[in-house]
């Protein structure tokens, strides 16, 4: 039975309520809460950012725990070559 650690998520709460309220572009907004969770270090940092976003933006819709791993996923590829990422995000 997987049972989660305690963990503080409050400041990574934080950083995710301040980038929902800066509204950036869908792309951005993926690639930033993919750094944001990569950031972590807890395994269930993924879950606990998509409990909160679909709690906290219930008419906002993609915030499931696959989707942030996916978002992390996408940061994590890209994170060493900018240009790479950015083109990326111009396929989109």
């Amino acid at each position: 039975m997987n049972v989660r650690k305690p963990a503080d998520y409050s400041t990574l709460y934080a950083a995710l309520g301040q980038l929902m309220a800066a509204a950036p572009l869908q792309m951005e907004l993926y690639r930033e809460i993919g750094h944001l969770v990569s950031s972590r270090q807890e395994k269930g940092a993924a879950v606990a950012a998509a409990e909160y976003l679909r709690t906290t933006y219930p008419d906002v819709s993609g915030f499931s725990p696959r989707n942030l791993r996916r978002m992390r996923d996408f940061y994590c590829a890209y994170e060493e070559a900018p240009e790479a990422m950015e083109q990326a995000m111009a396929i989109g």
